[in-house]
C-alpha cells in the first residue's frame, strides 16, 4: 500500500524523540505492507463525519490518525492519546448539544 504523509504529520513527526519515531514509523510501515489488510485490526476506526478517518495506536500515549482509501493511506497527524480523548468529548458534547 501506498503511504503519503501529511505536513503536520511530518512536522510533529520531527518534534519527538529518536526512539518514539522509530515505533511510529515502524508501525506505519507495518500497516502499509501487511498483506490482505490484516494489520487492520489495529486500526479504530474514529466516529465522526469522515467515514475513512483511523487511530492506529502506538505504545501507551501515541495516536497516528490515518486515512484509509482503497491502496492508499494518509498519515494525517500524530498525536498524543489525551488529544484524541479531548476530541472525542467534545464530538459527544456536539451531539449531546443537537438533540
Amino acid at each position: 500500500m501506498k503511504v503519503d504523509w501529511d505536513f503536520t504529520a511530518e512536522a510533529f513527526l520531527d518534534q519527538l524523540p529518536s526512539q518514539e519515531r522509530a515505533k511510529v514509523v515502524h508501525a506505519v510501515q507495518r500497516l502499509s505492507t501487511a498483506p490482505d489488510g490484516s494489520n487492520e485490526t489495529q486500526l479504530e476506526k474514529l466516529a465522526g463525519i469522515q467515514n475513512d478517518l483511523y487511530s492506529l495506536r502506538v505504545g501507551g500515549d501515541l495516536r497516528v490518525l490515518v486515512r484509509k482509501r482503497n491502496e492508499s493511506i494518509t498519515v494525517v497527524d500524530v498525536v498524543r492519546r489525551s488529544q484524541v480523548e479531548g476530541l472525542r468529548r467534545l464530538h459527544k458534547q456536539g451531539q449531546s448539544a443537537a438533540e
